[in-house]
């Protein structure tokens, strides 16, 4: 019994025309641009999800907030990216290449692809009327020839009426340029460092330092500041975070000028402002120590 072999890779099925070069080059452009049209309309949500969420992350305001409100809020960024991750994968379908033939071919003029695709009907066993079709066969596979992938439709307005994917970039391109770009995840639990080292295991601690805004200073990471004298400006806001055991590191400090409940110097979470000269330093293993001296306040000057 004879067995008939399986097709050459490249080579369409009997179904399928046979297209000249240019053709299956652009069919297989067309079919592209058709995946990422569905790709761009299924998973947007998801990189504005994302975006939004690097946005918030430049700023710095994992920093200011308490640790369990920052568990929860990445907790809650997480279970959007995967509800938008999830929605985008049951929306996207690869396209078919009958899909792609009728897109690419309704682009040309006469159908040329279908007409190749197409036996004759009626005067097989005539010689003129052969003729007639065979000429026809090759005047559409001349205009195949010519055949162009059309651009995708990339276009969102519809699917996006408030225009979010707009405001989530502008946002994160706004942090990434004038906010902490390069530190968007240091205030998540666990990411950061002890002396700008990799995570280490045992205690380890992080902190801030926040200048008034209307100073214009950016905001500095303690761990990126070698211990000696620190200049800070009066009113700075300073957040220490403590992991580990607790009582493996202790707060020790005299700038703030705390009075009636101060909570422990063990507290996972401190933050307070910066009145007067004095020290600042991490008790424990890794920690370091600080000379802070105030930059008063200038009277503000009026307009001449």
């Amino acid at each position: 019994m004879a067995v008939t072999p399986p097709p050459l890779p490249g080579t369409p099925s009997p179904e399928e025309p046979a297209l000249p070069p240019a053709a299956r080059r652009a069919l297989r452009l067309t079919r592209a641009g058709m995946a990422a049209e569905r790709a761009v309309r299924a998973f947007w949500p998801l990189w504005v999800a994302v975006a939004g969420t690097l946005a918030a992350l430049t700023t710095g305001w994992q920093a200011t907030l308490p640790l369990e409100a920052v568990w929860g809020l990445s907790v809650g960024a997480a279970l959007a990216a995967g509800a938008a991750l999830a929605w985008g994968i049951r929306c996207f379908r690869w396209p078919g290449r009958d899909e792609a033939l009728a897109r690419l071919d309704a682009t040309m003029p006469g159908r040329p692809l279908a007409a190749l695709a197409d036996d004759q009907a009626v005067g097989r066993d005539d010689p003129a009327s052969r003729a007639v079709w065979t000429a026809h066969r090759a005047r559409m596979a001349e205009r195949a020839q010519a055949a162009r992938a059309p651009a995708p439709d990339l276009r969102l307005a519809a699917r996006d009426p408030y225009g979010l994917r707009y405001m989530a970039l502008i946002l994160l391109a706004a942090g990434l340029l004038f906010g902490q770009g390069w530190r968007a995840l240091e205030g998540l639990p666990g990411s950061g460092t002890a002396g700008g080292g990799a995570l280490a295991q045992g205690p380890v601690w992080e902190g801030w330092i926040q200048p008034p805004a209307y100073t214009g200073r950016p905001s500095l990471y303690l761990a990126d500041l070698p211990p000696g004298p620190v200049e800070l400006p009066e009113g700075s806001r300073i957040t220490i975070r403590l992991y580990g055991e607790v009582g493996a590191l202790a707060l020790d400090e005299t700038v703030s000028a705390r009075t009636g409940e101060v909570e422990p110097a063990t507290a996972p979470q401190q933050s307070f402002a910066v009145v007067q000269d004095g020290t600042l330093a991490i008790r424990g293993p890794g920690g370091a120590e600080w000379q802070l001296r105030v930059i008063p306040d200038a009277p503000p000057h009026p307009w001449r």
